[in-house]
């Protein structure tokens, strides 16, 4: 089967990757190729299971490692069998091995799979600055996001401080191929999905920066920061869960891995109303231990939730003033109804009403122009907070 444009590009690289080596000139047969590109697939595929089961991945480089899985999964599934190109994929594997975090020192094959993961994804968030054509004329998705050289840059800067020492030309070498192999994506088609790498990376330092961690990095980021509540509702973050979505809001529910433990919250979902003359707004957040607050931008008289299997259960205001299109207020779920939604079952919806000083009842929609009531399910939610609290790798383990 002849290989595609993309697996021939990549391939003539990923020998260097193989063995992290920034040399690689020798030619290689189809075989040894497809080898090569067998391990990336394989380091890849590792670090996204591992980082399931304990948080080893910020947001660039589990970008990183979601971008080159599926780079790479269309040309080996069509190389191999099915079961070959099913036995290819170590994400299973990780998660067994990793129930939870492992100890550096007892399992130094498991974190060498991670540093190498780690070590391309820092490559590839620093590949745009390296491009001959410029980064800034390519889009990195299908909303044809793109940022300037500048951004990239900065990008770069970032992502290379990890690698000062004996993987620095390591680095630099898989930076250059990775950036050969942007130019061509966007020569091609002016996009490349291998750029939402460093965009996750800057979006979530800009972001941290407005939570107080650090100072900005100086990208155009900073300025489109308050079209997502993230920092600012939950603080500094790691990861965010869910598909790249570059500066957009996401609807339904929205989960972090939060620097901060204990009980901060670190999850949420959008609340928008649909009444003629205006409605409350806001967010429903939760926190890392199962509570449940409503902030809102408008002054609603009640606000309850209402289950599929016909139950309704009242939150308790604890705060509001003005109207409901102009004012504010703010709602706490009491701990007897946690308890009782502790007992339903994960297939259980769950819909939210307010209601105003009339004592009509309406329903929070989503986002969006045909946005539908927010509905999600006890089990989802259940899911988001477990994905965002797992075990953290101890400083010391990762270097970071």
């Amino acid at each position: 089967m002849q290989k595609s444009a993309l697996a021939k590009r990549l391939a003539i690289g990923l020998s260097a990757i193989a063995t992290l080596s920034a040399s690689c000139a020798q030619a290689q047969s189809n075989e040894e190729k497809l080898r090569s590109m067998a391990q990336f697939y394989g380091i890849a595929t590792y670090a996204l299971g591992a980082n399931e089961k304990c948080d080893l991945l910020d947001a660039g480089e589990y970008r990183a490692m979601v971008v080159l899985r599926d780079a790479l999964s269309g040309d080996l599934s069509r190389a191999t069998t099915k079961e070959a190109f099913a036995s290819l994929s170590h994400t299973a594997n990780a998660q067994r091995e990793w129930k939870g975090c492992l100890p550096r020192a007892t399992h130094g094959k498991q974190w060498g799979w991670v540093d190498q993961a780690r070590l391309m994804g820092h490559a590839l968030q620093a590949a745009p600055a390296a491009m001959t054509g410029d980064p800034g004329e390519c889009a990195m998705d299908d909303y044809r996001i793109r940022l300037p050289r500048a951004d990239w840059i900065i990008a770069a800067t970032m992502a290379a401080r990890d690698h000062g020492g004996s993987d620095r030309a390591s680095f630099e070498g898989l930076q250059k191929m990775f950036a050969g192999l942007i130019d061509a994506d966007c020569a091609r088609g002016s996009m490349s999905r291998l750029l939402q790498t460093g965009f996750d990376a800057l979006w979530q330092a800009e972001n941290n920066a407005k939570a107080g961690e650090g100072t900005s990095p100086g990208s155009s980021l900073a300025g489109k920061y308050e079209r997502v509540v993230a920092a600012k509702e939950l603080g500094a973050w790691r990861l965010r869960h869910g598909p790249f979505t570059g500066s957009l809001l996401r609807d339904g529910l929205n989960a972090y891995r939060l620097k901060q433990r204990g009980d901060a919250n670190t999850a949420f979902i959008h609340l928008t109303s649909v009444a003629l003359f205006g409605g409350p707004s806001g967010r429903l957040l939760f926190s890392q231990k199962g509570g449940w607050t409503i902030r809102l931008a408008g002054n609603a008289a009640a606000v309850q939730l209402r289950l599929s299997d016909g139950t309704a259960i009242p939150l308790t205001k604890l705060s509001g003033s003005g109207s409901v299109g102009l004012g504010s207020s703010r709602f706490d779920m009491p701990k007897a109804s946690l308890a009782t939604l502790a007992g339903k079952p994960d297939a259980t919806k769950v819909q939210l009403a307010w209601q105003n000083d009339d004592g009509k009842w309406t329903f929070f929609h989503g986002l969006g122009k045909k946005s539908q009531v927010q509905t999600f399910t006890l089990g989802q939610l259940r899911d988001a907070i477990a994905w965002a609290t797992v075990p953290r790798a101890m400083k010391e383990e990762t270097g970071s």
